[in-house]
């Protein structure tokens, strides 16, 4: 019985689709869905994803980097098209890409706004809508899409209303179309993560140290996630461990969201 339980957790066999896999988060989502077993093509709007690939190949995993404008939609339509082609399907897609700007909602410029809600929103549903529509062709498939704390409660003392508004319409897109599957078997779900040690969070916390403080003292567990925290919680909604999920957040946030 346990052996079976472990076996739930595996994905040989399986080939997973990572957007925003330069680094970050999606550097630590390629890592563990590689060691599950999982051919992950690496997904990004820059070149480095084509080095990241080979790095990560030359140490045992089988993975492969495509340049993807998530923005574009014909460029992801493209892509999956080729993709599902190449490999014979693309069984997981995570939709991670993402930006975020730090601005007063007054100041808060259109062309801000509408980068957020390109890539954070547009792009995430332009990679579900044609990584999707295949895997429900096929009648399986999983999608685990990125929202974040910010799209469940107000956050606080950063203040970036377009990135917050952006991620709460990813949380409801995997609710609505993990219902509108869920009788093809194509289960999407996301991830809601809390503050996480990212290169990028731990230049504003030195930055402003002071921001950094209030981060950890309002999480209840008083630390910052790690990136591989996150892409556990991914893994496990990728997977059949969680055969019986879909149209739910999974919020990986130390505590953060039920405070």
């Amino acid at each position: 019985m346990a052996s079976n339980a472990f076996a739930n957790y595996s994905l040989e066999g399986r080939t997973a689709i990572v957007t925003g896999a330069a680094g970050g988060i999606g550097s630590a989502i390629t890592e563990r869905l590689g060691s599950l077993g999982a051919t992950v093509v690496l997904a990004d709007v820059t070149g480095r994803v084509v080095d990241a690939a080979k790095e990560w190949s030359d140490k045992g995993f089988k993975t492969k980097g495509v340049k993807v404008d998530v923005t574009n939609s014909a460029d992801v339509e493209k892509a999956a098209a080729r993709l599902n082609e190449e490999f014979g399907a693309i069984d997981i897609l995570v939709a991670n890409a993402g930006i975020s700007y730090e601005s007063t909602t007054a100041d808060h410029s259109d062309e801000d706004w509408r980068r957020c809600m390109s890539i954070n929103l547009d792009g995430i549903f332009f990679c579900v809508r044609s990584f999707g529509k295949r895997m429900v062709e096929r009648r399986r498939g999983s999608v685990v899409c990125i929202s974040s704390i910010a799209g469940i409660k107000a956050v606080r003392p950063e203040l970036h209303a377009g990135y917050d508004v952006s991620k709460a319409g990813v949380a409801h897109l995997c609710r609505v179309v993990g219902v509108e599957w869920a009788p093809y078997n194509v289960r999407v779900n996301a991830v809601g993560p809390g503050y996480t040690e990212t290169e990028m969070l731990k230049k504003v916390g030195a930055a402003q140290p002071e921001i950094m403080a209030t981060w950890i003292n309002d999480t209840p567990m008083k630390r910052l996630l790690q990136p591989a925290e996150i892409a556990a919680s991914v893994a496990f909604l990728a997977s059949d461990a969680a055969s019986g999920i879909t149209g739910h957040v999974l919020m990986t946030d130390a505590g953060y969201s039920a405070s």
